[in-house]
């Protein structure tokens, strides 16, 4: 009897130990409808988050904006063989007798709402019964989106402890077309739909409930960050100390509506009433970014067109991963991919600086003159990614007046604003190739103009896209001089 006692502790103690290993993403992917989005290149966007390992390294995966059918079909098929359990997309018609459970199906089946929810649950364990909720309050341009939440009911470990998942993406700000109450009570309701239909489930106290996805309510607005875990009965969001703190970063993501402030507004929340004692949970906030640069209208327009910005963000919002104290995961090696990188140009045959003057670049006349301070990216906007690998577009800054960016409108000039005609370049090395172009590597500039493609000399001194034979090109050496971590700007209401 004593032998069978002490198996028994031994199990629930397996059990207990398990809770504390479970890992959760959410993650709004951005795959939005063709008819709202025409800039994209979603199908490539949809290959490159194939190619993201750090989608694959959770238990339980909950993707939002996941609408438009082909490059969604390519992320979720790829995705399924990491987790060969899923729940069908909210609101999508052809997999609509795939629920265990539909409620409000009379609000999603309305001939009005032709757009689905673009929510899912995927994961590494099954999924046991699976139900999808169509909200009965919305407004603006989700009175034509089936939205709702995702419900999934998973036996997590091979212990079976089940557990809950609510994944949902609540009302968007677009400041139109909300005029009877407005956004943030619009998602009060929602919430309020969520937070009851939890409490009809009567789930045991002793099983996990996580609630989470895009909430689009802002941490630094206090007021309703407070009502949401009030409504929702959740924890407040705990950061572990390597998150960043913005999951919609206005300033460093090009991806992003540069009007509005940077913001917090995905979570993964742990239920008050469904906690283990002794146990804290983490959010972490990643700004993973794609292997290979994209560019926003696709690689066969030309850069003389200046809304085809080479990108390598792979959706406007960062991933958020959900974690206990006691995980046995390392997240502490996790660290920002983003950063401003200021660097310093000289001419490999004389030696001489680069320097910027009365806002033209130029060739110093001596070496022993200071060069120009300027900000290197790969990306579209001063950030960038850690590595710099040749025959990659960038844009140079000015280092020490940010808001001048490169105009290599054949004579290189920096002007006011980055939005100018052919400000990207395509940096080349032609030294001992790496991996990432390191300081002191051997480089060349070409830029592509209306007339074609030419590499950057020196006309007179200052630098100009005036040759189209590459043996011409003037040959520079880069010297980094600084890489300072960035995070986005948090602004309180």
């Amino acid at each position: 009897m004593k032998q069978l006692c002490l198996l028994a502790i031994l199990i629930v103690c397996q059990a207990n130990n398990d809770h504390y290993q479970i890992t959760l993403m959410s993650y709004n992917v951005m795959l939005l409808p063709s008819i709202l989005v025409f800039e994209r290149d979603q199908i490539t966007r949809a290959h490159l988050l194939t190619k993201a390992k750090f989608l694959r390294t959770n238990d339980i995966l909950c993707l939002q904006e996941v609408m438009q059918t082909k490059p969604s079909e390519i992320l979720l098929d790829s995705l399924s063989e990491t987790y060969p359990y899923s729940t069908p997309v909210l609101g999508d018609e052809d997999d609509k007798n795939e629920w265990n459970e539909i409620w409000n199906d009379h609000i999603g089946s309305n001939s009005l709402k032709f757009v689905s929810g673009g929510v899912n649950i995927l994961s590494k364990w099954p999924i046991v019964y699976a139900i999808e909720y169509f909200f009965k309050h919305a407004c603006s341009a989700h009175m034509f989106v089936r939205t709702g939440f995702v419900y999934a009911k998973i036996l997590y470990s091979q212990n079976k402890y089940p557990i809950h998942v609510f994944g949902t993406h609540l009302q968007p700000n677009d400041y139109r077309g909300c005029y009877l109450y407005g956004e943030d009570k619009i998602r009060e309701k929602q919430m309020f739909e969520l937070s009851n239909f939890i409490q009809s489930r009567n789930i045991s106290r002793n099983e996990l409930v996580f609630i989470l996805g895009d909430f689009n309510i802002n941490k630094f607005n206090i007021k309703q960050y407070e009502t949401m875990l009030r409504i929702l009965n959740v924890h407040p969001q705990y950061l572990h100390s390597s998150s960043i703190e913005c999951s919609w970063d206005s300033k460093y993501n090009a991806m992003t509506n540069a009007r509005h402030s940077s913001q917090q507004l995905d979570y993964i929340f742990l239920h008050k009433d469904h906690t283990p004692k002794d146990s804290l949970w983490y959010n972490l906030i990643t700004d993973r970014m794609a292997s290979k640069q994209w560019h926003l209208l696709g690689r066969n327009h030309l850069f003389y067109d200046t809304r085809n910005i080479p990108l390598l963000e792979l959706s406007d919002h960062y991933p958020v991963i959900g974690f206990f104290n006691q995980s046995k995961q390392q997240w502490s090696s996790q660290r920002q991919s983003g950063v401003l990188t200021y660097v310093k140009f000289f001419t490999v045959d004389t030696n001489l600086p680069v320097i910027i003057i009365d806002r033209e670049i130029r060739i110093g006349t001596s070496i022993n003159e200071t060069g120009s301070l300027f900000i290197l990216t790969n990306n579209g906007t001063p950030r960038r990614h850690r590595c710099l690998r040749s025959e990659q577009n960038i844009l140079l800054i000015d280092g020490t007046n940010p808001e001048f960016y490169l105009s290599n409108e054949k004579l290189f000039q920096m002007k006011y604003g980055k939005e100018h005609v052919n400000r990207y370049l395509k940096i080349i090395q032609i030294d001992n190739l790496s991996t990432c172009i390191q300081t002191n590597s051997t480089i060349i500039f070409q830029s592509r103009l209306s007339t074609g493609d030419y590499y950057v000399k020196d006309h007179f001194s200052q630098l100009c896209s005036c040759t189209n034979d590459r043996n011409q090109a003037q040959l520079f050496y880069l010297i980094e001089i600084e890489r300072r971590n960035i995070s986005c700007d948090i602004t309180y209401e």
